[in-house]
């Protein structure tokens, strides 16, 4: 070889294995929790006064069991990115405060996307997927805890929106985002109106009286509010 060629040749390689492309460079992205509650009663929408004849309802708290979350994102510029997340172990979240059992966040890819899908695995089919409890009052009786219970795996699809109108998210290195998990569940509850609740069949555990709606109680309720259950979701990144 031409040893004048040499040191330029070198010089090249170097600098090719030193620059990178910009669209590979990662975003960090936290994920947050949010519980949107559901509440229905009498005067709940007019503003006035609840009439405790007719009892009330109220869901605010809940417990989200993630097992893996797939990203599937879309961009003009650069390769599309997809990958599975790989979780050392259950991540356990309280809806309520938005607290999770560890960080849920991942290093993806800067660039503009126009669609971002995301595909979160709940459960491991050994407990609850997901959890939700409140509250119901029927007529002048005590208030008695309800709980919806949907302890079978299932993967939730649901396309990402930004905070800010339109339809691309923008991730950039110097500037880590923020994904919000929001559960609202009032989409849960949306078939199943406060009659229908009130005349459920009432559990007794210890000496507490309780509703329970699971594949095993009230089973005709669960059915029509596991089928509400991706339409509760959403994800928006900020």
């Amino acid at each position: 070889m031409n040893k004048g060629l040499l040191i330029p040749l070198v010089f090249l390689l170097m600098f090719s294995s030193c620059s990178k492309d910009p669209l590979t460079l990662p975003s960090k992205v936290v994920f947050d929790f949010e519980l949107i509650s559901h509440e229905e009663g009498a005067g709940l929408k007019s503003g006035f006064p609840i009439d405790p004849p007719f009892g009330k309802i109220t869901v605010d708290q809940g417990t989200l069991v993630i097992s893996s979350i797939e990203f599937d994102g879309r961009r003009d510029q650069g390769r599309d990115v997809f990958f599975v997340s790989d979780l050392q172990e259950l991540v356990i979240v309280d809806l309520e405060k938005g607290d999770s059992s560890m960080e849920l966040s991942f290093d993806i890819p800067q660039g503009v996307y126009n669609r971002i899908e995301l595909f979160i695995n709940l459960g491991n089919g050994d407990g609850t997927s997901l959890l939700l409890e409140g509250m119901i009052k029927k007529g002048r009786q005590a208030e008695i805890p309800v709980i919806f219970e949907y302890n079978i795996p299932e993967q939730i699809r649901v396309r990402a929106e930004p905070e800010n109108k339109g339809n691309q998210i923008v991730l950039t290195r110097d500037k880590p985002s923020k994904a919000r998990i929001i559960v609202d569940a009032g989409e849960v509850f949306q078939f199943v109106k406060l009659p229908v609740l009130q005349q459920a069949t009432v559990s007794v555990l210890g000496d507490e009286n309780i509703i329970i709606i699971s594949p095993e109680n009230n089973i005709n309720i669960f059915n029509s509010m596991a089928s509400r259950i991706e339409r509760s979701f959403r994800v928006v990144f900020d």
